[in-house]
């Protein structure tokens, strides 16, 4: 019974305290931004996807969506 109470308290401890080596929840979310911005970026370099998906998917990942205007050439 007692070696279960000691189990149970150092689970638990284990579980707040790795959650929270990382900061706070808003500094996790920009990094996860940051990252996607980054992955994004790699796949237009290595040519996977176009400039215009690129820009679209780029300022959705921004939060920053507006219209833009393509010039077919």
């Amino acid at each position: 019974m007692m070696i279960g109470l000691v189990l149970l308290i150092f689970i638990a401890y284990y579980m707040f305290s790795s959650s929270n080596a990382g900061g706070s929840c808003c500094e996790g979310h920009q990094a996860q931004s940051n990252n996607s911005l980054d992955i994004l970026s790699e796949r237009y370099a290595r040519g996977e996807i176009q400039r215009e998906e690129y820009l679209e998917r780029k300022q959705e990942l921004s939060g920053k969506k507006q219209q833009i205007s393509i010039k077919k050439g």
